[in-house]
């Protein structure tokens, strides 16, 4: 268990590092709970409205998250949230759970592209927007609500 902490430990301080700009201008956060480092990456950053495509800045925060999480036996789980809003068009996705669980799969695949993970590391997970963080009733509690967490653990 101290080897884990230790672990998530460095791993935190070169997140904190690598993506020391997006944490300053409030589009990633980097904390560590015991023996994980979890990365929060705002959908609003990571992925136009109502996509599963990441944007160029995303894919880049991405291959930094790859790189600093290598470590041996560290394991990346990659949940995907959102807000309560309904979808709209349903042309690509059924419902918010759909629209997660897509954009989980687009981080998974933007981090085995770089090399840097394997793919046998790596998991997504969708929890639609049963696990809001802010009140959904207004749009600053709607946009903090959709998010991409990256736990990487030890």
């Amino acid at each position: 268990e101290q080897a884990a902490i230790q672990s998530a430990t460095l791993t935190q301080d070169r997140l904190a590092i690598a993506l020391v700009e997006e944490i300053s201008q409030g589009l990633v956060t980097v904390e560590q709970r015991e023996g994980s480092v979890f990365v929060t990456v705002g959908a609003g950053g990571a992925f136009p409205s109502g996509s599963a495509d990441l944007t160029q800045a995303a894919n880049e925060i991405l291959s930094r998250v790859a790189f600093a999480s290598m470590e041996g036996d560290s394991e990346v789980t990659v949940t995907g949230h959102t807000d309560d809003v309904p979808i709209s068009d349903g042309a690509l996705f059924r419902d918010n759970w759909d629209l997660a669980a897509a954009r989980a799969a687009s981080v998974v695949q933007s981090m085995q592209a770089t090399g840097l993970v394997a793919p046998g590391k790596m998991k997504a997970v969708s929890l639609g927007e049963t696990a809001p963080l802010e009140s959904n009733a207004t749009p600053e509690g709607r946009e903090k609500n959709r998010r991409i967490e990256i736990e990487i653990s030890y």
